[in-house]
């Protein structure tokens, strides 16, 4: 019988968890802080009754923009880079995921011009409608830069995919941020609120498509598995949009930090919690069966 030494071949490091990065617990934390600087920034405008000239708030506002992208800097990708098998090419996913908000779906919002047209309509057909409109074609350009650039060479585990997911949707986020903070007069608080929104919406819904692409690399996968994964995401997009509008939407204005932040925040403490619990739980039970599948074969 023979042993090894436990400082030569700890057990701890010999797991994937300890050589890359712990992708939960970072996107966790950037969630919670980024959820709590707009919270402090709200309330704290509310209570001080804070008012900047237009330029000063739309100058804060791009500054905000970025945030997301510098807490994901900050604590994600620095993280991978400390960890013993960093993950490649993620600064790249992000890149393309920005690229591909700022010139395909910003054009085709404003020429789907869905705010206009399902305004009025009822709170199911406006479902449907961002479903097929704006929530198919966030969700695709997504999918389209994580299949296109490191599905083949980067999915080694189905944590990657969801690292990777959420490079895309970091970067896709920040464009549509960016395009909200120099389209839109609103004070900071507000403004803030509103691209809090979208970065969690973005960010939460992102690991359903890596989910699906991790799948579509398994032999015999459901021939529909990437479609139903679209389709799946598209709906979850489409109603945050739904549902922002009627909490948010209405109590913002340029004289206001909005009358219902608190609803927004706590849409947004959903959305994050649901979806990222119910990934994280996916994602454990299936490597748990595919462990247990291959202790079966040996």
């Amino acid at each position: 019988m023979t042993s090894q030494p436990y400082l030569l071949t700890p057990q701890r490091e010999a797991s994937e968890g300890n050589q890359s990065r712990r992708v939960w617990r970072t996107a966790w934390l950037e969630a919670l802080l980024l959820l709590t600087i707009t919270a402090a920034l709200v309330f704290g405008a509310r209570l001080l009754a804070l008012r900047l000239p237009a330029d000063l708030e739309r100058a804060f506002s791009f500054a905000y923009a970025l945030l997301p992208l510098g807490l994901w800097l900050g604590i994600s990708y620095a993280a991978e880079r400390r960890a013993l098998q960093p993950r490649r090419n993620l600064i790249a996913v992000v890149m393309l995921g920005g690229l591909v908000a700022s010139g395909v779906a910003v054009p085709l919002s404003a020429i789907f011009a869905a705010e206009e047209w399902l305004s009025t309509a009822s709170g199911l057909d406006r479902i449907i409608g961002y479903t097929l409109t704006t929530g198919i074609v966030h969700e695709f350009l997504k999918y389209a830069v994580l299949r296109y650039s490191v599905w083949r060479t980067e999915f080694n585990t189905r944590l990657d995919a969801v690292a990777y997911a959420i490079a895309a949707a970091i970067g896709f986020a920040t464009a549509l941020n960016i395009h909200f903070a120099l389209n839109n007069v609103l004070s900071l608080p507000s403004a803030a609120l509103r691209m809090t929104e979208i970065t969690l919406a973005q960010v939460a819904i992102s690991p359903i498509l890596g989910f699906v692409l991790y799948e579509l690399r398994k032999p015999n996968v459901f021939v529909l598995t990437p479609t139903l994964g679209l389709l799946i995401a598209a709906l979850l997009n489409a109603l945050t949009i739904v549902i922002r509008a009627g909490l948010i939407v209405s109590g913002l204005s340029r004289t206001s930090t909005s009358n219902n932040a608190i609803y927004g925040l706590g849409m947004a403490v959903f959305i994050v919690v649901v979806l990222f619990s119910a990934l994280s739980f996916l994602v454990r039970a299936a490597d748990e069966r595919e462990m247990l599948r291959a202790g079966e074969v040996r």
